[in-house]
């Protein structure tokens, strides 16, 4: 959790750049999307009456309702005011030097994370590590596999359950036998 803090608070959120960055690393963190789900937001998928972030591509072709946490409604309304070019372009996030105004690829939200977890000293690599961080933190929360699945678009429990780390020790606490009920 302290690495987690440690990485979003490496963003040099002065320049347009490193507000773009900032506001792709919380989609990445706080909803635990995929690199991919990232460059297919568009302007039109942001809902700020209602608060929430639409995800219509994504990998298992499902439809996904996510609500808009507070720092990345204020970070996205930062960068969509004061950092992202004037374009055309629906995409949310955008090139801001080389390519100005066209969407940013997967390799560019790779990139981003590379460079963050690079300056802030996380001997990580790749977004992947954001989803599993986001789901372990999740499950020690509180929050069920089931909801943490549907979060992360898994049609599968055992696929959540590489991701949310689930610690042994607690599984077999829960699983220990019930009380035995005198007639």
């Amino acid at each position: 959790m302290e690495d987690w803090r440690r990485f979003l608070s490496g963003f040099p959120r002065a320049t347009a750049v490193g507000k773009r960055d900032y506001a792709i690393a919380l989609c990445l963190c706080k909803l635990a999307l995929r690199s991919h789900e990232v460059t297919a937001l568009t302007l039109d998928d942001v809902n700020w009456q209602a608060r929430t972030l639409r995800l219509s591509r994504t990998k298992q072709r499902r439809e996904r309702l996510f609500p808009m946490p507070d720092q990345l409604a204020k970070a996205l309304a930062i960068y969509l005011k004061c950092a992202r070019p004037h374009t055309e372009s629906r995409a949310l996030f955008v090139h801001q030097q080389l390519y100005i105004g066209r969407p940013i690829s997967t390799g560019c939200v790779r990139a981003v994370v590379r460079r963050a977890f690079k300056r802030c000293g996380i001997a990580a690599s790749g977004t992947h590590i954001l989803r599993h961080t986001w789901a372990t933190c999740a499950h020690r929360r509180g929050a069920s596999l089931k909801l943490i699945a549907d979060i992360l678009g898994h049609s599968s429990l055992q696929t959540t359950l590489r991701y949310a780390h689930v610690n042994l020790e607690e599984l077999r606490q829960a699983a220990l036998p019930w009380p035995k009920i005198r007639k």
